[in-house]
């Protein structure tokens, strides 16, 4: 095994180590070639509702990616919930990549760069990354599918100093082609017309979401519920992929 290799290994070994965590590792000029970069290159996408803080430039040294999954399941749909100006997986997501960040420094003597999820704010299209680094594959309800939990996985990125040996892109995972395409039969909105994913589409269903708040989360300062925005996840928790 050569110092790359293994120094992969000791990293995806200590991002499982975190419950609920898979990841994999792709190299940042990869990513940066990728099918979204390609198709939108002038698109930096939504800034969204998570409050990230943004990252005007990625550090010099950067070479490498390392690509969280967290698993999402629907016994705790709390995960997605945004309250308080961001969801509880995101919350979780950015605590796992401070703490790998600090591991990092302590034990390879390299800098990490955790980054925001929204690529208008410095982050990187994470699905392309998620798919490039192994962790899963795009499906066809556009959304990335985990081999062990289906579409219900969030993802985070961060970058590293130093160029690691890639983990290999999954092969022989291809449920999609023998499904029935529950996802596009359960969309509210009919956002698969021809069976392609149409994003204008899906869009109106969130931003029914964000204005359609609910008193659901915690008790606040003034003693009652929080409002959270509940997005809609019918195309991912009617994947069989997972379930």
């Amino acid at each position: 095994m050569t110092l790359k290799s293994s120094l992969t290994t000791e990293i995806i070994s200590q991002a499982q180590s975190y419950d609920g965590i898979r990841a994999g590792v792709v190299h940042l000029k990869d990513v940066l070639k990728g099918y979204s970069y390609q198709a939108a290159p002038d698109d930096s996408g939504s800034q969204g509702q998570l409050d990230d803080g943004q990252i005007v430039n990625w550090p010099k040294e950067a070479r490498t990616v390392l690509i969280l999954g967290l698993h999402h399941p629907e016994k705790n749909p709390r995960l997605d919930w945004l309250e308080r100006g961001d969801t509880w997986g995101n919350r979780r997501l950015r605590e796992i990549s401070k703490l790998l960040k600090q591991w990092f420094r302590k034990e390879c003597g390299l800098d990490a760069q955790p980054l925001p999820y929204h690529v208008a704010k410095g982050g990187l299209f994470l699905k392309d990354a998620a798919v490039l680094s192994g962790i899963g594959i795009i499906g066809r309800n556009n959304l990335l599918l985990h081999p062990e939990w289906g579409p219900r996985i969030r993802l985070r990125s961060i970058l590293l100093e130093g160029d690691f040996q890639a983990t290999k892109v999954l092969k022989g995972f291809s449920p999609c082609e023998t499904c029935e395409g529950f996802c596009q039969k359960a969309c509210p909105m009919n956002a698969f017309p021809q069976e392609k994913y149409r994003r204008p589409i899906c869009r109106k269903q969130i931003i029914a979401n964000v204005e359609n708040k609910v008193p659901d989360g915690e008790i606040g300062e003034n003693r009652e519920r929080n409002l959270v925005i509940k997005y809609c996840r019918a195309c991912e928790l009617s994947c069989p992929v997972g379930a």
